[in-house]
């Protein structure tokens, strides 16, 4: 017989936790198949791209450049990036149809921030086909990871430092001090070849005939060939004096292909930093 005033919730720790489910049907989540499904991945979901292409050795590649939010920048521009795709070996790129420097809605920045991504298949309005994502990024922005970090978190900790990004130990965690040049580094001398790396890697597979393998080989290994790859190719093109080059940023070209200027310049604006729980 239970005693007065007895209440046996109290007994379950769980009670309003994740544990027994509170919260997981109203946390923040990126919508998937949304707008009626015209946009299968949120990704897809350009708002104004500007479209221009650039030749990349005997083929052209189309990039799609959507306008930056206040506190953001593209920190690439199309040429810098055509001038690093033209580095690569041409049949390494020889696939690749778009280059999308994107701007990630503020939820989609907080739940899922990446340099950017490879996109086997894409749809975006009457485009179609393999696609590399840069993504706009705020600029003067403080990224905290926490100290329990996995051993690959701390090679990327490690990368990150080698960019340019300042690491400043603290009490509980790592503060990454970003700005224009880092984040340029880190997305035109790494990121982009590292994308690359990964369709080199999925090519291989294709070539032989065995693309099925490739899908479900361990993302670990998926991620350790695009940064052998990258690594590889900064050490290559360092040697031979052609990166780093210069950021220069020639304006009236940029407004002549329908482009702004500021998408490209460092914004007033500072975000606050934001907690990276690795």
């Amino acid at each position: 017989m239970r005693r007065p005033g007895w209440d046996a919730r109290r007994r379950n720790r769980n009670i309003g936790t994740a544990k027994s489910g509170h919260g997981q049907n109203n946390q923040m989540q990126i919508a998937e198949g949304h707008k009626g499904g015209q946009y299968p991945f949120f990704y897809e979901d350009l708002e104004n791209p500007v479209v221009l292409s650039r030749t990349i050795g005997d083929r052209e590649v189309t990039f799609l450049v959507e306008p930056v939010q206040p506190g953001f920048l593209h920190a690439c521009t199309p040429d810098h990036i055509a001038q690093v795709l033209r580095l690569l070996p041409s049949n390494h790129t020889k696939c690749i149809d778009f280059v999308v420097l994107r701007q990630p809605k503020r939820k989609e920045y907080l739940l899922e921030s990446v340099w950017g991504r490879m996109c086997y298949w894409v749809e975006i309005h009457q485009y179609s086909g393999v696609a590399i994502y840069l993504e706009a990024q705020p600029i003067n922005e403080i990224k905290r990871w926490r100290k329990s970090l996995l051993p690959d978190d701390v090679r990327e900790l490690e990368r990150l430092a080698q960019d340019g990004h300042q690491v400043i130990v603290e009490r509980r965690h790592y503060a990454v001090y970003t700005n224009l040049e880092s984040v340029r580094a880190t997305q035109l001398y790494r990121t982009l070849p590292h994308e690359v790396g990964h369709y080199v890697d999925y090519l291989h597979f294709e070539e032989g005939g065995e693309e099925e393998l490739f899908w479900s080989k361990p993302s670990k290994d998926k991620e350790a060939f695009a940064h052998r790859y990258a690594t590889e190719f900064w050490e290559r093109e360092k040697a031979a004096g052609k990166i780093p080059f210069e950021r220069t940023l020639n304006e009236e070209a940029l407004t002549a292909e329908g482009l702004a200027p500021f998408w490209f310049t460092s914004p007033s604006t500072q975000i606050q930093g934001i907690d990276f729980n690795l």
